[in-house]
């Protein structure tokens, strides 16, 4: 496999399949461990980021709770201070907004406009090797 081809594929595993609304929410995470305080970095229908002390392991399976409802997820991704989880189901959009409320959220940083050069296709930008 050529190093372009390499480094398509590594572009397109990285592309997250729903966009994330940054929230500061505070949660629990119930694991046959027990309740873990958390506090929700991120969020999208299929999926969040959880920041806590001592995360569970990739693979561990458990309910995001918040208010009184528990969602089930699975840990997808886990580090020292944080962990990404998958719900068992689409949230959908009502659902998501009850979580983060009707403030609008920033969705992420902007593209720094400064980086785009002009007139330069993107793919002129790889090298082919």
């Amino acid at each position: 496999m050529s190093s372009l081809a390499i480094r398509q594929q590594a572009v397109q595993s990285e592309r997250r399949r729903s966009s994330r609304l940054v929230a500061e929410i505070p949660v629990g995470l119930r694991t046959v461990s027990g309740l873990r305080e958390c506090r929700m970095a991120n969020i999208s229908d299929e999926g969040a980021k959880l920041e806590l002390a001592d995360p569970p392991a990739e693979g561990v399976s458990g309910w995001l709770v918040l208010d009184g409802t528990e969602i089930y997820c699975k840990i997808i991704w886990s580090n020292e201070s944080a962990c990404g989880i998958e719900f068992e189901r689409s949230l959908g959009d009502y659902t998501l907004k009850q979580i983060v409320g009707t403030q609008d959220l920033p969705t992420g940083p902007a593209a720094n406009r400064g980086n785009i050069q002009a007139g330069r296709k993107r793919s002129g930008l790889v090298s082919r090797g």
